[in-house]
């Protein structure tokens, strides 16, 4: 489909109080994606779209539908799912600007966090839900919730919801909506099953697309570099050291357990790291996102938890300590940079175990992945300051560099907490 000329979020008629809200985000050009879905949902269509990670799906919906819902009612208008916590507060976050401009209210409702809260802001007539499919049903089931004049909902990051098993809630809470209602898809990709549940809950809807086949945003350069199993943490280490100044990075690691390990090894270091995975509690998540999005953290080392939807304008870095899974796993990962135009890297540490699945992701690339060597070892000199370098005499000694003489090695692929 041909993406419409639009140059300004101007040319839409979404009234002033949100032009204003969009405009207060720094956001004056739209993306491909809005320019191809605002107008349809102002028009009243239903839409299933297709578009790349990074590339502003939440405003795509969610202008358009805060445009159009009433403030003056007090019963649920629109609904929101998305499959993360994480994911939930960020778009939460977003429409939250676009409500607080036409006194539209919002709620967020999501496992891990305390009932009452949540309860009290359905009571006070919130007009928005955002949340999770478990604690939207776990509402409905006590009553405290319920979709009688809903008029927009919206299955955001929608092959996710596949992938963890999602769908079936999907369809239970679709069931339990209006008929008359505007409904809103975004994927980035769209297996046959997605596509059919996307069709069988939408009535004559425009599907568009911003993406053919996996793809990644052009303003990511992409690398990798091959070193020995036991010789990943180092590698990781010398990209920390060797960064500027500037950098964020998010650090992707394919379980729990790999990311305590990996903390272990990288706690002495001169900068602000912080984990996040399944195992923490979600008032700690959130103050690790909070901490990650003010800029507190040089370095977010994460399970892919953290890869879908996660909005983190400044990320400058993203490494794979761990090989992605597959292609559509490299691409979530990766478009964690690069976003709204900005540039931004990507970095695969490629162990020996890693190396076979690495190759199929060489196969299925549609674009330029470089091989690197493994940086020097961080020196002192008048170009780069004070020796930033990182030793750890306890354990990490070798003529190659570090190693850990304490002789653990990762644990096979197919632990049973990977993607927590």
């Amino acid at each position: 489909m041909e993406v419409p000329d639009v140059r300004s979020f101007r040319e839409f008629t979404l009234g002033d109080d949100i032009q204003n809200a969009i405009a207060d985000m720094g956001i004056v050009v739209p993306t491909p994606i809005q320019r191809l879905a605002i107008q349809p949902v102002l028009n009243g269509r239903d839409v299933i779209a297709k578009a790349e990670t990074g590339t502003g799906k939440t405003l795509a919906f969610g202008a358009p539908m805060m445009a159009k819902i009433d403030p003056s009612r007090s019963s649920v208008l629109g609904l929101v799912l998305t499959p993360t916590r994480e994911l939930a507060e960020q778009v939460y976050n977003v429409l939250k600007q676009l409500g607080d401009a036409r006194g539209i209210k919002l709620a967020l409702v999501v496992g891990g966090e305390p009932l009452e809260p949540q309860v009290r802001a359905l009571k006070a007539g919130a007009q928005v839900v955002v949340g999770t499919p478990g604690r939207v049903m776990d509402l409905q089931r006590q009553k405290f919730l319920s979709f009688p004049w809903t008029e927009f909902a919206v299955l955001d990051e929608a092959d996710e919801m596949l992938e963890i098993g999602f769908l079936d809630d999907v369809k239970q809470i679709f069931s339990t909506l209006p008929d008359e209602r505007q409904t809103l898809l975004f994927s980035a990709t769209f297996p046959p099953e997605l596509l059919r549940l996307a069709r069988a809950h939408t009535q004559n809807p425009i599907e568009v697309a911003t993406s053919m086949g996996v793809k990644t945003a052009d303003t990511i350069h992409q690398s990798f570099m091959r070193v020995h199993d036991d010789d990943r943490a180092m590698a990781l280490i010398r990209i920390i050291e060797q960064s500027e100044p500037e950098d964020v990075m998010l650090v992707f690691c394919d379980r729990r357990t790999e990311v305590d390990r990996l903390m272990r090894r990288l706690e002495r270091m001169p900068f602000s790291i912080k984990a996040l995975h399944g195992g923490y509690d979600q008032a700690a998540r959130f103050r690790v996102m909070s901490a990650f999005r003010t800029g507190e953290v040089k370095a977010l080392v994460a399970t892919d938890v953290a890869s879908r939807g996660l909005d983190v304008k400044h990320v400058t870095l993203v490494v794979n300590y761990s090989a992605p899974q597959d292609i559509t796993d490299y691409t979530h990962r990766i478009g964690r940079t690069g976003r709204a135009g900005r540039q931004g890297r990507a970095i695969t540490i490629v162990g020996d175990t890693d190396y076979k699945r690495w190759r199929f992701i060489e196969r299925d690339a549609t674009f330029r992945i470089d091989e690197v060597g493994m940086p020097g070892p961080t020196r002192r000199g008048p170009d780069r300051g004070p020796d930033r370098g990182y030793r750890d005499d306890r354990s990490y000694r070798d003529e190659r560099g570090y190693r850990d003489d304490r002789g653990y090695r990762d644990e096979p692929r197919g632990s049973d907490d990977r993607y927590r």
